[in-house]
């Protein structure tokens, strides 16, 4: 595992998306555990760094505060995550902490999401909302890897193996493609 870094091919889908089928072939790869949930990420922009983004992440396993990088291409990124653990929700104490630091306002995103989780490779489908908005995505995480050569490798033989081309992945990050509508490059 490469300590700090996040790398991952994100490929937007379409509504006509056949998720049974999508699911039916991870299932064929004999995931070591599947799972259904509901997320919701909130994300705040720090003030004097645009090149970076927090994140509070809450679901019934988690809740985690993240700080990533936000640039050009999001195959491979900084990712630090604190485990805020607890049963009892920290949002609040994380908005406080954010409006103290200069970060701006909340932008909630509910996902809710599929995963397939494999030795090397997490393979996520999932559907984002915020504010009437809506976006499918369908992602391939390198975990385990020792290098970013192998990481890349294990991301490529995921996406053959489900009938995804990294040369059709999106290069901008969920805030950005949601909140800032960025358009593709």
């Amino acid at each position: 595992m490469i300590p700090f870094l996040e790398i991952e091919h994100k490929f937007l889908v379409s509504d006509a998306f056949d998720l049974k089928a999508f699911s039916s072939a991870c299932r064929a790869l004999s995931p070591t555990i599947e799972k259904a949930l509901v997320v919701t990420d909130t994300y705040y922009v720090p003030a004097d760094r645009a090149d970076h983004i927090f994140r509070h992440r809450r679901d019934e396993e988690i809740q985690q505060l993240t700080i990533k990088s936000r640039g050009k291409d999001i195959e491979v990124r900084t990712e630090i995550n604190l485990d805020l653990g607890g049963e009892s929700d920290q949002s609040s104490a994380v908005e406080a902490w954010m409006k103290a630091i200069g970060a701006s306002p909340a932008f909630p995103i509910e996902k809710h999401i599929q995963v397939f989780e494999f030795p090397m490779c997490e393979v996520v489908h999932y559907v984002a909302h915020y504010e009437g908005k809506q976006i499918a995505c369908v992602e391939f995480e390198a975990v385990g890897s020792s290098s970013l050569d192998e990481a890349i490798r294990t991301l490529t033989s995921f996406e053959q193996k489900l009938g995804f081309d990294a040369h059709h992945r999106s290069k901008v990050n969920l805030f950005d493609l949601l909140i800032t509508d960025r358009s593709l490059p």
